[in-house]
């Protein structure tokens, strides 16, 4: 909660020569009234066994959970039986550290921090359970690829006539087929079409994949949770001894849960059936992680003795926010539904923008920026979210215009991302075939095609005068064999057609889409499981280009533009005030700015196109909007810009159905326009 809200409470533990009984349950509960409101203090000094807190947005949630702790510490409850779950570690270190200060008990004696810190400490103790000596090596994500290259290379497919999933992609599928108790058939049915015809290949890759980690000793990430899980629910005695251990299970975040998480902390709790989780359902959108939407939901049914408990005073927001906020979840089942009352002071009611065009949204976006920093809003205060981050192109070529400092959170600038950076490196080949940089990384993506290939390739052609037309027409291709001869032949096919195009006039945004259509579409297929993001992506990499005419100058752009990279002319300035924050609305969880820009508010951005006819996903995407909105300390501002240029024509775009269904009361309306004299300013 804000500074200004926060209360001081003295230590729950008396230094001095204490009282006994009654005498000291009447001064920690004086205590805990003091640095608790009414529903916060009624969730942290419940006798129920098992209870739920339902935390609104901005209510106090690590406040409760921390002073939880704290209160049972000073019941007596001894800090080796309570075990605290949370999904980062850095979370658990901060709240012992505050259970610390409120109750002496050094942090280090309660067993604390992710669902994977938990698995491995119990799996060092009892791995041999499940046939893995008790010194297994924990693998990274890198390590786990490359094992899975290992054994994909060793499987028995024909990689030149079938595009198989590559390693990450395997990986990916395995993690989401454990993580939500979905049989690999009905994954790739759901989620990955394009690959259920190969449902017996794959499984006997991912099948040799987990025999491969067991024979060498080998645990990844989820092998933490699934194989705790598995001593858990399969070894009574083992399941006994841990579960006998912690008389409190405490659970941060509780619906971001996945499946194997929610049964861990129903395994963990059989032997006493205590259990305290706290979390919001409506801050429920991580579902594409594997996180399940009805773990909080159905808690209740889970654990029938479940008291509910709600936390609907908001600490963060203005009451107009709020108001707005609460509007957005007005569907919610009366059980769940929260309705946020504010603590801060009324303010102006969030605003509509109805904008021109991207440009003009990113324009008006920067405008208003620093209309809010000369009233006194520091840059670090003022947050830019969207639904992807190819909604960021043309706000970080608006903000560096205006001379503005800003940050990506929790991800890259538009054109530092992998996929974008593939398709550029095609365009910068054609334009300087010397460029190894950019010319090992289209070799990098033919299929079987290793380092020592691409240093034969480079020792054929770089001498040449014309190193692309010695890579064409003089039989590079033939320097591999099998499936990287074809792709390298396939590679050579796409580059004299570029080439040609070039000579006949074409422009970067047909080149851009002539290397999607003909050759990275299958890369991006086979490689990454969001395809269908990740292309709208270079579409709209696409898009944007076609404001340049030459190859050249939208080179120079990607090269030289402030707008995909923070200029050194203002990193001083940068390091003094500080830079504004852009985020994709997930990444923007947990956080809160005194004003927020919501852009992009467009039916099928926000909500995504591909959740419209899916009622569940649909409903995350209202949920995605209701944590945008309630980051908002003071300024809200939600944007959508009428039309889109797109490749045949110009296309008018439809206000979100979220935005739709608000009530004109809850919002001010404005439509955005500039005048071409000076760049003009928002009506």
């Amino acid at each position: 909660m804000p500074k200004e809200f926060e209360k001081r409470p003295k230590s729950l533990v008396m230094k001095a020569k204490r009282p006994t009984g009654d005498a000291v349950k009447s001064a920690q509960l004086n205590i805990l009234e003091g640095a608790l409101n009414e529903q916060q203090l009624a969730a942290v000094t419940t006798d129920e066994p098992c209870a739920l807190v339902l935390a609104g947005a901005g209510s106090g949630k690590t406040r409760v959970i921390t002073y939880r702790v704290a209160y049972l510490l000073a019941q007596g409850v001894r800090p080796g039986n309570i075990l605290l779950a949370t999904f980062t570690n850095k979370a658990a270190r901060m709240m012992l550290h505050r259970v610390e200060d409120l109750t002496n008990v050094p942090q280090k004696r309660i067993v604390g921090g992710t669902f994977h810190h938990i698995g491995h400490i119990f799996l060092r103790k009892y791995a041999d359970l499940l046939g893995y000596s008790r010194d297994f090596t924990i693998i990274d994500e890198q390590d786990a690829r490359q094992l899975m290259k290992v054994v994909r290379k060793e499987a028995p497919v024909n990689f030149t006539q079938k595009l198989f999933p590559s390693a990450r992609l395997l990986l990916k599928m395995h993690s989401l087929s454990i993580n939500t108790g979905q049989s690999l058939d009905e994954l790739l049915v759901y989620r990955f079409p394009q690959f259920a015809r190969f449902i017996d290949e794959i499984g006997r890759v991912i099948t040799a994949y987990i025999e491969r980690k067991l024979k060498r000793n080998l645990m990844d990430f989820d092998d933490l949770l699934t194989c705790f899980l598995r001593v858990l629910t399969e070894h009574a005695d083992a399941a006994q001894a841990i579960s006998g251990r912690f008389q409190h299970v405490l659970v941060d975040e509780y619906q971001d849960t996945n499946l194997v998480q929610a049964q861990t902390i129903k395994a963990l709790s059989a032997e006493h059936g205590r259990v305290f989780v706290v979390g919001d359902d409506a801050q429920s959108i991580y579902s594409f992680r594997g996180a399940n939407f009805e773990n909080i939901r159905n808690f209740t049914d889970d654990y029938p003795n479940a008291k509910l408990f709600k936390l609907e005073t908001n600490y963060r927001s203005t009451p107009q926010i709020l108001e707005l906020a609460n509007e957005i979840m007005r569907g919610v089942p009366e059980e769940f539904r929260k309705l946020l009352r504010a603590v801060r002071s009324p303010a102006e009611r969030p605003s509509v923008l109805v904008c021109h065009d991207a440009e003009e949204q990113a324009q008006f976006v920067a405008e208003q920026v620093l209309s809010l920093r000369e009233e006194g809003i520091p840059l670090p205060e003022i947050g830019v979210l969207y639904r992807n981050h190819r909604n960021s192109l043309e706000l970080e070529l608006a903000l560096s215009r205006a001379g503005i400092p800003y940050e990506i959170r929790g991800g890259l600038r538009f054109i530092e991302q992998a996929h974008v950076k593939d398709v550029v490196a095609f365009l910068s080949v054609l334009a300087n075939p010397r460029d190894e940089v950019a010319f090992s990384r289209v070799l990098d993506m033919c299929e079987q095609v290793g380092s020592k290939t691409i240093a034969r390739i480079f020792e054929k052609v770089m001498p040449a005068s014309e190193p692309l037309k010695e890579f064409i027409k003089d039989g590079a291709p033939a320097l591999a064999r099998g499936a990287g001869r074809k792709s390298l032949e396939a590679l050579a096919e796409l580059f004299r057609k570029l080439d040609a195009m070039r000579k006949e006039g074409a422009g970067p945004s047909d080149l851009i889409r002539q290397v999607v259509e003909d050759f990275y579409d299958a890369h991006l297929l086979r490689t990454y499981e969001n395809y269908a993001e990740r292309r709208e992506d270079l579409e709209q990499l696409a898009i944007y280009s076609q404001k340049y005419r030459s190859l050249r100058s939208f080179l120079t752009e990607v090269a030289l533009n402030q707008g995909f990279t923070v200029a050194e002319a203002f990193a001083e300035d940068a390091a003094e005030e500080g830079r504004v924050s852009l985020s994709t609305i997930h990444q923007a969880k947990g956080l809160e700015w005194s004003a927020v820009f919501v852009t992009q508010m467009v039916d099928g951005n926000l909500p995504h196109r591909m959740c419209l006819n899916d009622p569940s996903q649909l409903e995350e995407e209202r949920r995605l909007f209701y944590v945008a909105v309630t980051r908002a300390q003071r300024h809200l501002y939600l944007s959508y810009p009428q039309n889109t240029d797109t490749r045949d024509y110009l296309a008018f775009n439809r206000p979100s159905r979220f935005l739709q269904e608000l009530p004109h009361t809850a919002y001010a309306h404005f439509v955005v326009e500039f005048s071409e004299d000076d760049g003009g300013s928002g009506d």
